[in-house]
């Protein structure tokens, strides 16, 4: 998709029907509004070093700029679209990130079919605009690093994708289950995995969310992702051409973003690797924030809140794929000078473990280190 048409469609979703935003928008300060259209965006800018020689040591560039359109077609039906313009605004091609139609038959009760997130675990479900620290997993220029989250999206376990969800709402409970088609990992094509997922919450008691969820995808032989050391694919068994596999997410969460004082959040994760060969894997990440609020006097203005924090993930293959053996570790601070405008500040330091045997998985260090500062700006 062009940049020019991203950008079309966006104003005809704009033109066409009175809408309001949905709890499920991109933008967490996109609240809902009755009989209008609402816009909302998301900018932000970073600079990182390479965790891997042979890299540029520094880059610079626009990690997500999307644009948000949420409309209202009756008291049943409304919809949104978001176009990630990143790669247009460097020469490449804007994306479709997310594009549903959402029927609210009750509270308890709705249907959304499109392109939206999969119902499986904390750390997918928490939108761009919200994280605590500046990625959701393990992200290093010229360096192949795999902890828990890199793992789920490999696996295609996490993401967005195409398909039709139920979902809503009964008291303290809250639901979604669905079919998608799929996608191999995030930067792959589309991929008919016949994949069913779904996820339920419940707060037990005020300032605590607890979490599982579960899912089911069909994996053929020639599926990437290839993990083998020596770059060989997994599930070469003549023996059937797909086989399913799935995994399933437990996870926790005690405060809320954009709240004064502690914020945690953690999922476990356990599931299928490779169904041919019967490997299979087990990880688990963790966010820990302290928000202090109440700097705008002391600060002339120019902050209204800080925010230190700690990150850990890691992720344990079975079998020779070391590839998906790490650990990630991520001190940082969040500097904000309105609730979603933020300079973040990460250190991360990347583990790598060993496969089997004691192999290394991979050429390169075993340990990787990169700073990264982001600029951030939701509206």
């Amino acid at each position: 998709m062009t940049l020019r048409l991203a950008l079309a469609v966006l104003a005809v979703a704009a033109c066409a029907h009175p809408a309001r935003a949905q709890e499920v928008a991109e933008d967490p300060n996109l609240g809902e509004q009755d009989d209008r259209v609402t816009f909302g965006g998301l900018v932000q800018t970073q600079l990182n070093t390479s965790g891997q020689d042979g890299a540029d040591a520094t880059d610079l560039s626009l990690r997500r700029v999307r644009l948000s359109a949420n409309a209202r077609v009756s008291p049943l039906v409304s919809g949104r679209i978001q176009a990630e313009l990143a790669n247009a605004a460097v020469g490449g091609s804007a994306e479709l990130n997310e594009a549903y139609a959402l029927f609210e038959f009750d509270p308890a009760v709705g249907v959304l079919v499109g392109k939206g997130g999969r119902p499986f675990g904390i750390i997918d479900a928490t939108t761009a605009a919200a994280l605590t620290p500046i990625e959701r997993g393990a992200r290093f220029r010229g360096a192949e690093a795999a902890e828990l989250y890199r793992t789920l999206e490999a696996l295609a376990y996490a993401g967005r994708s195409v398909g039709v969800q139920v979902l809503g709402e009964v008291g303290p409970v809250v639901y979604a289950a669905g079919y998608f088609r799929g996608a191999a990992g995030e930067e792959g094509g589309d991929a008919d995995i016949r994949q069913f997922a779904a996820r339920v919450q419940v707060q037990p008691v005020a300032g605590v969310k607890v979490g599982l969820a579960a899912t089911s995808r069909a994996f053929a032989r020639d599926d990437p992702p290839r993990l083998d050391p020596d770059g060989s694919a997994l599930g070469d068994d003549p023996s059937g051409d797909t086989r399913r596999g799935g995994g399933v997410a437990l996870d926790v969460e005690v405060g809320d973003y954009g709240r004064p004082g502690f914020h945690a959040l953690a999922e476990v994760v356990t599931g299928t690797l490779d169904p041919f060969r019967d490997h299979a894997f087990i990880g688990a990440q963790g966010w820990l924030a302290y928000r202090v609020e109440g700097l705008a006097e002391r600060t002339g203005g120019v902050l209204v809140a800080v925010e230190p924090l700690f990150r850990a993930s890691a992720s344990d293959a079975e079998g020779p794929v070391g590839r998906y053996d790490g650990v990630l570790l991520t001190p940082g601070l969040n500097l904000y000078a309105a609730q979603n405008t933020r300079l973040a500040l990460n250190l991360d330091v990347f583990l790598r473990g060993g496969a089997e045997g004691g192999e290394a998985p991979l050429d390169g260090d075993d340990t990787l280190v990169a700073f990264r500062g982001q600029v951030q700006i939701a509206f």
